[in-house]
């Protein structure tokens, strides 16, 4: 009698012991390998100091990763969020540590700079039950935002498990602007000094773009605008304005130079200082007004000018991956102050691609 109760309770705690073992195994196993993961993204360098490249990834931001274990049946398990990854001079890793489950495929998305709090959310009027979007306002994360996706299936054994190599893309447009005049500036001639360039809406109290909009990091189609969900409300749109480099109460964007003269020929906005654009499509009236003071001698004359940049470009489409750069030429032929001379001031544009 003994012998068969001691036999129950082995019984017993093997079943309890296997029990423990089976929910173990449900996701991941001892003896499976950890993810890894690499990174590639354009250029290694860059002169523009918020540009999201591999260098600015390694040195500084690193990247973020969200992990979607897809089962057979359909269903569909949450394996990172938001995980940092960053690099430890050698390779990328990260805190939580996850392994490859036993089987099916896992999804990872992943983007660039690292935010902390983001998560996967579902976009205005989407009725999915897994989202996929992040909610991103340009306004707030001034920064060059970059995306990938990867589907991978399980490795069949711990040995044959490669790296999740993420090709990062940029997801946003770039602008950026110069300013120049429209003859050559001879010592003890003319000084041209820029007080202000401001980009506004259909009026000066208005902002300019929409800053706010929902990324699809499962979307992976070239299309210029497709990915972006965005918030089309007046009341968030942003006005920004660029102040000479040693004015201290004129914000945060700052201009290279204060003026042009016989040393200085061109002035642009600081390297720091250009504006990331979600992708939208500009229908409706947006100006780039600039404020300066031709200096001739004793004569002194301040300037005020204004460009609806729809006479630039109509409709002005702010395409991901581009770059939209400004050509502000002023003249110094206007000898009498005045506002919204457009005679003294042309714009024109050059648009390139950002390197993938």
């Amino acid at each position: 009698m003994k012998f068969l109760r001691l036999a129950y309770y082995v019984l017993i705690a093997q079943l309890v012991l296997s029990g423990c073992a089976g929910e173990g195994m449900d996701e991941t196993s001892p003896s499976s390998s950890e993810i890894n993961f690499d990174a590639y993204l354009g250029t290694n360098a860059s002169t523009r100091v918020r540009e999201t490249n591999l260098a600015s990834l390694k040195e500084t931001s690193g990247f973020s990763v969200f992990a979607r274990h897809t089962h057979a049946n359909g269903a569909i398990s949450d394996m990172m969020d938001n995980e940092h990854v960053t690099w430890n001079g050698n390779s990328w890793g990260y805190t939580n540590t996850q392994y490859w489950p036993d089987k099916d495929s896992v999804y990872f998305y992943a983007y660039a700079p690292h935010i902390d709090g983001v998560k996967l959310v579902k976009a205005p009027g989407e009725n999915k039950t897994n989202p996929t979007y992040i909610e991103f306002n340009s306004s707030v994360n001034p920064v060059d935002l970059v995306w990938a996706v990867k589907k991978r299936e399980v490795p069949k054994s711990p040995t044959s498990a490669s790296k999740v190599d993420f090709q990062f893309k940029h997801a946003l447009a770039r602008l950026a602007f110069d300013i120049t005049v429209n003859q050559q500036l001879e010592k003890n001639g003319a000084v041209v000094k820029v007080e202000e360039v401001k980009l506004y809406g259909k009026t000066d109290k208005e902002g300019a773009l929409d800053v706010q909009g929902y990324l699809n990091l499962a979307d992976e189609r070239d299309n210029v605008f497709w990915g972006w969900s965005v918030v089309k409300e007046e009341s968030t749109r942003v006005i920004y304005t660029w102040t000479p480099p040693d004015t201290e109460d004129g914000g945060d964007l700052k201009l290279t130079a204060s003026q042009l003269d016989h040393t200085c020929a061109k002035i642009e906005n600081d390297s720091n200082s250009s504006l990331y654009v979600i992708p939208q499509e500009k229908k409706e009236a947006f100006y780039l007004q600039i404020t300066y003071t031709v200096q001739q001698g004793t004569s002194q004359n301040t300037v005020k000018v204004k460009k609806n940049l729809l006479d630039v470009n109509n409709p002005f489409n702010f395409e991901k991956r581009k770059t939209y750069l400004l050509h502000l030429k002023l003249s110094l032929g206007s000898t009498r102050s005045r506002s919204s001379a457009s005679e003294d001031c042309s714009v024109t544009m050059s648009v390139s691609s950002i390197p993938e």
